[in-house]
């Protein structure tokens, strides 16, 4: 397991004045403490490095850092930047979970000693009533010389906030030893209902994918009914640009332009992006995502995952952009497993509604669910052969996770989680389209495509699959929408995808969308986890598919015979 050193050994650094930082573990109530004291919406400041932020507050001439949930005994990205910003911070602001007290003090008590500040009591209401819980505050208070001010962070009173005024005004140097507990602190949650039964992993699993299957039916609903309002205007500019000179024309209205592929942005990934953020977003607040994820924990070390693990690859369903930047959350023992799942078993935005429009097509709509049964079984087995044993050891050595409590959604939040995802996917996943976009009609006027397919199509054979089908694989390695052009649009490729049978058509876009990430995922993974990494993932994602695919084509047409 691995130990972080004291920070301020190695970072004498002069610290910032009126600097006070947040720290706490995940779902402790950071951000809902410090916006009910600030009363306003955080700015944003970026780790060294990192896309993903903490939030800094302006008070009373003082700047609060909200820093991301810390586990100290998880070597993640994001645990080291917060643990370096130490250095440079005057304050500590501790905040403690009440009904996990003993808990928190052993894991964090350490990060604050010798530091000056004060502590937070998160979830007092659930432990104030509780036998010597309010005589042992009192000596807590007495024994460290501390601030130890309770809240119940969803409901802080004017009183508290006054509390928590004066005691930031006063802060005092945390002891070298964390204070011992004698009364109970401890609350546990009450079990649900679908937690009472043996198929609690398998209830816990559908409630986590929920989220995504509405986003993608309800995203879809939505553009087929807005598509034909916006195609007649998109239909008239490509006209009027139609008359560029080349190869102008190829990159903006060509079959991979820009002009061309960007209603299909807008109408079918947007839309399941919002939809999707803003119910993962309700389920973090809840609490519900923590209760599904411990459930789903042990299950997941058997894959070299972790439950957290899976939301992240769930999120991928989404955008795979965001989720992949989560990852800096992971362990470092299972943040290559969790890559490599969001690349290979992540239908995106892009690709789950491409893959829709693909079999509604081809008049066989009924292919969606087997496609998907084939994809969650086709990236469990993927995961379990290409993760070692010690990775699966360490992700089970991980667990930090408990059941924690559910309470009502915070609609400012999730709101706030919304708007972050759609900054990050319009930040960093939208530029990328475009240049991609530019890219690809820039290639296909140089003839690129073409040569490709000549190179590629006599290789389908090997899996089963008509040569025609070959454009839809390169597509769909450069976008994951792609694939649909390939199918639907290749008519003049000479395939009929009405006319092949059930099976091609399934691994055909099988094949089209978990061969290669696309490129947006791609050049992510680079930045996140370097060429080496990206390199090798891809060489086995490549085979794989590849082996999947042989296996499918071949076995199911060879039992249907």
């Amino acid at each position: 397991m691995t130990q972080f050193i004291d920070v301020q050994t190695f970072y004498p650094e002069q610290k910032q004045k009126n600097n006070w930082l947040l720290i706490g573990k995940e779902s402790v109530g950071k951000t809902a403490f410090t916006e009910n004291l600030v009363g306003k919406k955080s700015g944003k400041s970026n780790f060294q490095g990192s896309s993903l932020f903490c939030k800094e507050y302006t008070w009373n001439g003082q700047t609060i850092t909200d820093t991301p949930g810390i586990q100290t005994s998880m070597d993640s990205v994001v645990t080291s930047q917060v643990l370096s910003r130490l250095k440079t911070s005057e304050h500590i602001i501790l905040t403690l979970k009440a009904s996990d007290l003993q808990s928190d003090l052993s894991d964090l008590w350490h990060l604050a000693k010798g530091q000056t500040g004060i502590v937070i009591l998160t979830y007092w209401d659930l432990v104030k009533d509780r036998a010597g819980v309010q005589e042992e505050l009192a000596r807590l208070r007495e024994g460290t010389n501390l601030a130890w001010v309770t809240i119940d962070n969803r409901h802080i009173s004017d009183a508290q906030l006054t509390e928590i005024e004066q005691a930031l005004a006063r802060p005092s140097r945390f002891p070298k030893s964390a204070p011992k507990l004698s009364a109970n602190w401890s609350v546990k949650p009450k079990l649900l209902f679908f937690e009472k039964t043996g198929l609690a992993p398998l209830l816990s699993f559908l409630l986590l994918v929920l989220p995504a299957w509405l986003a993608v039916t309800n995203a879809n609903t939505f553009a087929d009914w807005l598509y034909p309002t916006i195609e007649q205007p998109v239909d008239l500019i490509k006209s009027k640009l139609s008359h560029l000179p080349e190869p102008f024309n190829h990159m903006l209205v060509g079959d991979y332009g820009l002009v061309s592929m960007l209603p299909f942005l807008v109408l079918y990934a947007l839309p399941t992006v919002v939809i999707f953020s803003i119910i993962i977003s309700l389920y973090k607040t809840t609490g519900l995502i923590d209760r599904l994820s411990y459930r789903l924990d042990p299950v997941m070390h058997k894959l070299g995952l972790s439950g957290r693990d899976l939301v992240r690859v769930i999120m991928g369903f989404g955008c795979n952009v965001p989720a992949i930047i989560q990852t800096r959350n992971c362990s470092c023992c299972t943040r290559g497993s969790c890559v490599s799942a969001i690349s290979f078993g992540s239908a995106c935005s892009y690709q789950l509604p491409a893959t829709v429009a693909v079999f509604s097509a081809a008049g066989k709509p009924y292919l969606t669910l087997p496609y998907l049964i084939i994809l969650a079984v086709t990236t469990c087995i993927y995961l379990i052969v290409t993760t070692s044993a010690a990775q699966r050891k360490a992700a089970a050595s991980h667990n930090l996770l408990n059941r924690g409590f559910l309470q009502p959604p915070n609609w400012r939040f999730a709101f706030n989680e919304m708007t972050d995802v759609l900054k990050s996917f319009f930040m960093t996943a939208f530029p990328l389209f475009v240049g991609i976009c530019l890219a690809a009609g820039f290639l296909a006027w140089l003839g690129f495509f073409d040569a490709l397919i000549g190179v590629i199509a006599p290789l389908m054979s090997v899996v089963n699959l008509p040569e025609s089908a070959a454009i839809a694989v390169i597509l769909g390695a450069i976008r994951k929408d792609g694939l649909a052009i390939g199918l639907i649009d290749s008519s003049t490729q000479g395939l009929k995808i009405a006319e092949i049978t059930d099976v091609q058509l399934l691994c055909a876009v099988y094949l089209a969308g978990v061969m290669l990430p696309c490129i947006v995922s791609l050049l992510t993974i680079i930045r996140e986890m370097q060429w080496r990494f990206a390199s090798k993932m891809v060489l086995r994602q490549v085979s794989w598919a590849v082996m999947f695919t042989m296996s499918l084509s071949w076995g199911i047409g060879w039992v249907l015979s």
